[in-house]
């Protein structure tokens, strides 16, 4: 046999080979399922768009069905690209012999003959980057293949919504906003045309670079489109007159801290469905842009006036306690100013809450049978750590008050009865409720941490911190926060009883109480219900005011994103007032305000001298809340709850008992002096104490433990 037809023998050989194998192979997922991709696009809860998350190697895609695409626009490609593409079966055979003859004649290659179907199965499988002659024969087989399991126009649907068009957009409807700023429903015949010439080489065709390239390209579509009775002569020359205007869409962030939150937490929930799994990629969100809107330029305004104390940058969160939904999340002024580390997201960065603390360390002691009036003493007090340094807790201003209230202590603020209330509750009760409140970061076992914890020494989110806030305002449920818009029932679960958030709440609502510490005219001064607590950590590094009404959960903070020290900036004069202008336009908004328990009556008395540490100021409360009349006892209050500590002489843990008038007293019948006030040394156990003047007896109950 000659060598020539030894040599053509072998190579049929190898080529069916070859076709055998490809025959063979099984067909790529992507093929069998024709699934479109999308990017993820986020939308706030009335449907509008926020953000869109874009990938280099992905760029952005969004799926419209064949039927909303344009004629025009589907016949300008049929016409640029593949024009018997509803009649050949996957390869046009006489498309590529009239592409061979094209390409002999001049000399160089200047027409490939690859049908629509062919260059759909470059794409999903990904032979374009080889052009060797076995991909070729592949991507061949494959097409006739493709072309037999699915129909033309589930093949053309898939086509339009992933070729590439430069700039970062594949598909039709991602290049329509991409260059002319609308949707694809919206082009018109010059525009169609326009689009269909960009794939075939979209960076030589790049509009916003090489725009007469892109409308040389398009008059070669329209003519063709012309050639092939797809168009008018009419039509041809008002579209090849009329002239392209490109108006590039915007790519601007909306809300950007929280956008990049939902990403973030869709990239590591596997529960949440993937644009590569599904049809769709939009995703709803529970945000409310324009609450959103109106709440990032309350903080831009107010950061204004806090600069000259040194504080560059805050953050707040507004959600619904009800379902937990985040209404709004502002992560920062400015996102785009890496200067403040503008976009790092403060909403969810780890920070000491200081004070914003401590209603937990009340709620878990009222879960303990405390009340409002238990009185704690207010004294100089040292403890052991574990590191065999003493821990002595100091109030803010330094000074101490002697025996409060519980309600008088958490309203003010003071650091060392709160300290005591985390003693008497416990460490590990104290961290069991907090994660019952929705704080995760508290991860350690109860010998990690110290009683310094009453203080905020313990690192919390801001997001966080208002999600367990939003548990009193829920009667004591916790309903976790949720970014995702959902039509179920909210998971909440009872982390309190009703009772003891209602009496955080009434605390936290009384102007009254608030005002020996703040002042009557403070930013928490509201002409309605509102509760409210703020918080500064050490060093003034973290400012935070934290509160609710029935309708809805602020928290507000204020600092800057690499911890350096604020100047004389607290609680009260950095967060609280961008706070007062979110619940006041909240309350414009839609009536919000805060339902405060009618039984509970926690009341300040109008005689100051009621204080059982001396006519100081600091008023006292009463359980009833009424103004006393006559001969009356005016300390101890009645079911008062004393703290014992054993790591004190008991000869110097006295209570003084105080009356209207001059009176004998008794504890539990035993005469203990007389006089208008007297000295208790305190004991453990229940005890009745009894006033007597002249004719009229006064008598309270109270405990010691």
């Amino acid at each position: 046999m000659p060598r020539f037809l030894k040599t053509i023998l072998v190579l049929f050989i190898l080529a069916n080979l070859a076709l055998g194998f490809v025959l063979l192979m099984p067909l790529p997922k992507a093929l069998v399922e024709l699934r479109p991709q999308e990017t993820v696009k986020i939308f706030d809860r009335n449907g509008t768009l926020i953000d869109e998350e874009i990938k280099d190697a992905q760029g952005r895609q969004t799926f419209v069905p064949i039927a909303e695409i344009p004629a025009n626009l589907k016949n300008a490609f049929l016409a640029a690209e593949d024009q018997r593409f509803y009649e050949h079966s996957g390869v046009d055979f006489s498309a590529i012999l009239r592409a061979v003859w094209q390409n002999v004649t001049a000399g160089e290659v200047v027409s490939g003959g690859s049908t629509i179907t062919q260059q759909l199965v470059r794409n999903l499988i990904g032979v374009n980057q080889s052009r060797s002659f076995y991909q070729k024969i592949k991507e061949s087989i494959f097409a006739l293949r493709l072309s037999r399991i699915h129909d033309k126009d589930q093949v053309f649907e898939l086509y339009l919504n992933s070729i590439y068009f430069g700039g970062l957009a594949y598909g039709v409807e991602a290049a329509s906003w991409q260059y002319f700023c609308k949707s694809v429903q919206n082009l018109d015949l010059a525009e169609s045309a326009f689009l269909a010439g960009l794939p075939q080489a979209p960076n030589r065709y790049y509009p916003f670079k090489h725009f007469e390239a892109a409308k040389q390209r398009q008059e070669t579509i329209l003519a063709a489109m012309l050639k092939a009775d797809l168009i008018t002569q009419a039509e041809f020359d008002e579209s090849k007159a009329e002239e392209i205007k490109l108006n590039p869409a915007k790519a601007e962030k909306k809300a950007p801290h929280f956008s990049d939150f939902v990403i973030q937490e869709i990239q590591q929930n596997p529960t949440i469905p993937r644009p590569s799994s599904v049809p769709s990629a939009k995703i709803t969100t529970t945000l409310d842009l324009g609450l959103q809107e109106r709440v990032e330029n309350l903080l831009e305004s107010q950061i204004t006036f806090l600069r000259s104390k040194n504080v560059e940058n805050a953050a707040a969160v507004v959600l619904d306690p009800k379902t937990g939904d985040i209404l709004a999340m502002v992560g920062g002024v400015d996102y785009s100013d890496p200067s403040i580390q503008g976009a790092v997201n403060l909403a969810t960065s780890l920070r000491q809450p200081g004070s914003a603390l401590k209603p937990l360390v009340y709620a878990a002691a009222f879960e303990k049978g405390w009340t409002p009036e238990t009185v704690i003493v207010d004294e100089p007090i040292k403890y052991d750590t574990p590191e065999g340094l003493p821990y002595s807790p100091q109030n803010f201003d330094l000074s101490f008050r002697g025996p409060v209230t519980a309600a008088q202590a958490l309203a003010e603020s003071l650091n060392v009865p709160a300290v005591k209330t985390l003693d008497y509750v416990g460490l590990s009760t104290f961290l069991k409720l907090a994660r019952d409140f929705g704080i995760t970061t508290f991860t350690e076992d109860a010998s990690h941490y110290g009683l310094s914890l009453a203080l905020g020494s313990g690192e919390v989110s801001l997001l966080e911190l208002a999600s367990a806030f939003g548990t009193f305002a829920n009667h004591g449920n916790h309903c976790p926060f949720l970014y995702l818009l959902t039509k179920s029932a909210p998971e909440c679960s009872l982390a309190v009883k009703p009772e003891t958030a209602s009496l955080i709440s009434a605390i936290l609502s009384n102007n009254d109480l608030r005002m020996p510490e703040f002042g009557e005219e403070n930013p928490l001064n509201f002409d309605y219900p509102v509760a409210a607590k703020t918080g500064t950590s050490r060093n003034f590094r973290d400012n935070w005011t934290m509160g609710y009404t029935d309708d809805y959960v602020v928290g507000v903070w204020v600092g800057n994103a690499r911890g350096e020290l604020m100047q004389g900036a607290t609680g009260i004069t950095g967060a609280a007032p961008i706070f007062s202008k979110i619940v006041n336009m909240l309350h414009e908004r839609s009536g919000t305000k805060l339902t405060v328990d009618q039984s509970i009556q926690i009341a300040t008395m109008l005689d100051s001298s009621a204080n059982p540490v001396g006519a100081d100021g600091h008023p006292r409360l009463r359980g009833d809340g009424s103004a006393p009349q006559g001969f009356h006892i005016i300390s101890p209050f009645a079911n008062d709850l004393f703290l014992f500590d054993p790591s004190k002489p008991a000869e110097s843990q006295k209570v003084q008992f105080k009356a209207s008038e001059s009176a004998q007293w008794f504890v539990d019948d035993q005469l203990i002096g007389e006089g208008e006030s007297v000295l208790w040394e305190i004991k453990h156990g229940e005890h009745t104490i009894r006033a007597v003047n002249e004719d009229v007896t006064r008598d309270v109950e109270i405990q010691v433990k």
